[in-house]
């Protein structure tokens, strides 16, 4: 399904989510030692991929149309959806920390976050586009590379100034964004813990902690973190937030 440039971002972290429910519901009937690894593993990602997902739906794309009548209905469901997917993952959490892997609560996160995401690329989405559609205006993609496949989104803290926006990104060992190329801005890697690989167009530079480079636009890039993780500012001049401009006024 083609999606409008400014949800591709989210649509894309929609696919990584379909695929970790999938796992954790076959998981789910699997023998215990099976469920302990599945449920570590949706943990993490649940941590490092869902929750920022969550934020940014609810701080940058909820806030734009929710002055739109039509998707007032759709919203409060997703966002009381958000809300219980975090008391079950909370649910999960406690109990793998005291050793046990509910299969119940397994299965029931794992088919009420593969709801949840069918609803809102089935519902919510297409009912946005056609909002972005009718305003006409130009939309941010996200806060990070406009070009970048979907990766884990700011944990929060990112600052944003009438022309700077600031970006607090972090990786386990080993991964980072895929290779890609953004064709629109420079960007600024400003390293804060950690170490990184930082390869451009085939040259690598290793980066640590308070080492920083400048990625010219237009230019292949790729971020791999070191072998303790990494943590980086992603500084580059902002783009216009994502507006899809008020309702028309009502006629008495």
């Amino acid at each position: 399904m083609k999606r409008h440039p400014a949800l591709v971002p989210l649509s894309h972290d929609h696919h990584r989510a379909l695929v970790a429910a999938r796992r954790l519901r076959r998981a789910a009937d699997a023998p215990d030692a099976a469920r302990s690894e599945a449920a570590a593993a949706f943990l993490r990602f649940f941590a490092e991929d869902t929750i920022p997902h969550f934020r940014e739906e609810e701080e940058q794309l909820f806030p734009s149309v929710v002055e739109f009548e039509e998707t007032r209905e759709l919203l409060v469901e997703a966002l009381v959806e958000h809300q219980r997917l975090h008391g079950l993952a909370a649910r999960l959490r406690h109990a793998a920390a005291n050793g046990e892997h509910p299969a119940e609560v397994m299965r029931e996160l794992a088919v009420l976050l593969e709801s949840h995401v069918r609803g809102e690329e089935r519902r919510l989405f297409p009912l946005i586009e056609r909002l972005l559609q009718d305003a006409g205006d130009p939309v941010d993609v996200g806060p990070d590379d406009a070009q970048a496949p979907p990766g884990p989104r700011p944990g929060g803290g990112a600052l944003v100034s009438a022309e700077l926006n600031v970006t607090p990104l972090a990786w386990p060992a080993g991964r980072g964004p895929e290779e890609h190329v953004n064709e629109e801005r420079d960007v600024l890697v400003v390293v804060l813990e950690g170490s990184a690989l930082v390869t451009v167009d085939g040259e690598e530079r290793e980066l640590g902690r308070g080492e920083a480079t400048i990625v010219d636009r237009g230019r292949q890039r790729k971020i791999t973190a070191g072998p303790n993780g990494v943590r980086y500012l992603s500084v580059h001049r902002r783009r216009p937030g994502l507006q899809v401009g008020r309702p028309p006024a009502r006629r008495a």
